[in-house]
């Protein structure tokens, strides 16, 4: 799927004064992808349509990122988009739902999971900043105080697509997905408004969680690309440590963009952990088997 097709799937959703793009394919238990920086949710694309066969995926462009409200001077903080979500959420009608965050997005995802527990009735970080772990070069770049003013968008994309095809793949990827990954950011108020994402990026936002992970009652996976040369696997191995009963997978011969990388490894792990941990909501619900078989799954 292409970037346009995925665009096309995208519907919106009011919240007070701002805007929200996003996907939402299948039916079944949600599962809301949170993407990071500088993508949006077309980042999921790859395995949005195999988890969409037994879940209802949601996957949001964050505010001012992809085709989401893009007007300048609001708060873009990694706490803001957890309200945002959050009311999304709630305008959807959704109670609970697994939470996937990647970068950024999973920064969002660990602000949804200590502020709002119960709409996270389960927890995946893949590649996640924490901590005081950010991707600083690229991003501290693009939020340099005027960048945008000295910065066309073609300039931008001929900035960043040779950094993320270097940095954040450890597999040889397509011209058409790295287009696709920042074509929203190739205009000018894209390019103003990914500029002032960058702006937003607080530490201080991860790390006042960082005492409050061991207080988690959530089942979660921390999966992580062994290459991953922006977020160092360390960092996916603390989170897991001090996430109460976390699992830790390092997915082998991955970096940063895991999802692109090891797209079926990635796959299956969701699946075994959207069928095998319970959610904190202890809601009844069937598994996969039990859609195909019937009551039981066959012995």
């Amino acid at each position: 799927m292409n970037w346009r097709e995925w665009q096309e799937r995208q519907e919106v959703a009011e919240l007070g004064n701002r805007f929200l793009s996003y996907v939402d394919w299948g039916s079944g238990p949600p599962v809301v992808l949170l993407h990071g920086m500088p993508t949006w949710s077309y980042l999921w694309s790859g395995i949005a349509q195999g988890l969409a066969v037994s879940n209802r995926v949601l996957a949001p462009d964050l505010l001012g990122y992809g085709f989401s409200d893009k007007r300048d001077r609001f708060d873009r903080s990694i706490a803001r988009q957890a309200e945002a979500v959050e009311a999304w959420l709630d305008r959807l009608g959704v109670v609970d739902a697994t939470v996937v965050g990647h970068d950024v997005g999973g920064g969002v995802a660990l602000q949804l999971a200590v502020r709002f527990p119960r709409r996270v009735a389960r927890l995946c970080l893949m590649d996640s900043v924490c901590y005081d772990a950010w991707p600083k070069g690229l991003m501290a770049q693009l939020g340099t105080p005027g960048m945008a003013r000295r910065l066309t968008p073609e300039r931008l994309t001929r900035f960043l697509t040779p950094a993320l095809k270097r940095k954040g793949f450890a597999t040889p990827q397509t011209a058409e997905l790295l287009e696709g990954l920042l074509a929203p950011y190739a205009t000018e108020v894209g390019m103003v408004s990914l500029s002032r994402d960058a702006v937003s990026l607080n530490t201080n936002h991860t790390l006042e969680l960082a005492s409050k992970l061991s207080h988690l009652a959530v089942p979660t996976l921390v999966l992580w690309g062994e290459k991953d040369g922006l977020l160092p696997a360390k960092f996916g191995e603390r989170l897991a440590w001090d996430i109460p009963g976390a699992r830790w997978m390092k997915v082998p011969r991955a970096g940063h963009f895991v999802m692109w990388d090891a797209p079926h490894a990635v796959a299956m792990e969701l699946f075994g952990f959207l069928e095998g941990a319970s959610p904190v909501s202890h809601v009844t619900r069937r598994s996969v088997a039990e859609e195909v078989w019937g009551s039981a799954a066959p012995v």
